[in-house]
C-alpha cells in the first residue's frame, strides 16, 4: 500500500474538509521523508512501508516537525465529537463528588424529618453539600473539552475556594434566622464578611479572566463577526428589519382581527405565516451577505 492511499484509508471515515486536506498533505510529505530515510538504510520499500504503518500508530513519532498548533486545531474542530476529554481519573473524580451530592441531599432531608427542624435541613447541607459543589467548580475549571482550554489549577482553586465560603456562609444565614433565637443581626454578620467578600473575589476573577476558547473557536467566532459586519454595512440588516417589521404588524393586525370575528379557531395562522416569512427573510438576506 502506497502512502496517500494508506493516510486515506486512515482518515476515511472523517469528513473531508480544506483543514483536514492541509493535515493530510502535510502528513504524506513527512511519511515521504521518513520512508526515504529508511530506505536508504537498506530496507526494501515493502519493509520500510510496513515500518511506517506500525510507527503511525504514534502520530508524534512520524511528524514531529509538524506544529502542534496546526494538528491540535485540525483534531479538534474536525474530531471534537470524538475525542474524550474524560479521562478515567476525572470520571472517578466526578463519579464520586455526585454521589456526595445526592448523599448530602438524603441525609439532610431525613434529618430534616426526624427532627422537623429547619436548621437541621441547612446543617446537613452545609456539611455534605458545599464541598462537592466547590469540586465540581474546580473540575469544571480544570476541564480540557472541545471548544476551551483548561484554567490553571491556581487560579481555578481561587474561584473554589470563593464558591465554598460563599455557600458555607449562604447555608449558615437560615440556620440564625429559624432557630429559635432568630438572629438576624448573626446572620448579617455571616454575610458581609464573608458572602460579601467571596462575591467580590469572584467578580474579580471573572473581570480579569482570559480568553480560554480554543484557536478553532475564535477563528469561527472571527467568521462569525466578519459576516455580521458585512450584513449591516451591506444595508442587508436594515432591509430585512423593515421588511420583517412590516409582516409582523400585518400578523398581529390579522390575529386581532380574527380575535374580533370571534374567529379563535384562526387566530393562529397569521403569526405562522408571519414565522415563516421571517425565517425566509433572513435565511435570503444571510445569503445575500456571504
Amino acid at each position: 500500500m502506497e502512502l496517500k492511499e494508506f493516510i486515506d484509508n486512515a482518515f476515511e471515515k472523517y469528513e473531508e474538509s480544506p483543514e483536514l486536506i492541509d493535515f493530510k498533505e502535510e502528513l504524506l510529505t513527512n511519511l515521504q521523508d521518513r520512508l526515504n530515510s529508511l530506505e536508504a538504510t537498506g530496507l526494501k520499500r515493502a519493509e520500510a512501508l510496513k515500518k511506517i504503518e506500525i510507527e503511525f500508530a504514534d502520530i508524534n513519532k512520524i511528524a514531529d516537525q509538524m506544529s502542534l498548533a496546526k494538528k491540535k486545531e485540525v483534531f479538534e474542530i474536525q474530531y471534537m465529537s470524538l475525542r474524550h476529554f474524560v479521562t478515567k481519573q476525572q470520571a472517578a473524580i466526578y463519579t464520586i463528588l455526585g454521589v456526595l451530592v445526592a448523599f448530602g441531599l438524603i441525609s439532610a432531608g431525613l434529618s430534616y424529618l426526624a427532627s422537623g427542624k429547619f436548621e437541621a435541613l441547612t446543617g446537613g447541607l452545609m456539611v455534605f453539600l458545599a464541598i462537592p459543589l466547590a469540586g465540581f467548580v474546580y473540575m469544571g475549571l480544570t476541564q480540557e473539552t472541545a471548544t476551551r482550554n483548561p484554567m490553571r489549577p491556581l487560579r481555578a482553586s481561587i474561584y473554589t475556594i470563593a464558591v465554598f465560603v460563599f455557600l458555607v456562609s449562604a447555608l449558615l444565614v437560615p440556620m440564625f434566622v429559624f432557630v429559635e433565637a432568630k438572629s438576624l443581626e448573626g446572620a448579617l454578620a455571616i454575610l458581609i464578611p464573608f458572602a460579601l467578600l467571596s462575591i467580590g473575589v469572584i467578580a474579580f476573577l471573572m473581570i480579569t479572566e482570559s480568553d480560554y476558547r480554543k484557536s478553532w473557536v475564535l477563528k469561527e467566532a472571527e467568521k462569525h463577526n466578519e459576516w455580521a459586519k458585512n450584513f449591516e454595512t451591506s444595508g442587508n440588516a436594515q432591509t430585512f428589519g423593515v421588511i420583517s417589521a412590516g409582516v409582523w404588524i400585518l400578523a398581529i393586525g390579522a390575529f386581532v382581527f380574527l380575535l374580533i370575528l370571534k374567529l379563535w379557531i384562526y387566530s393562529w395562522i397569521p403569526l405562522v405565516v408571519a414565522i415563516a416569512m421571517t425565517m425566509f427573510l433572513l435565511a435570503h438576506y444571510m445569503k445575500k451577505s456571504v
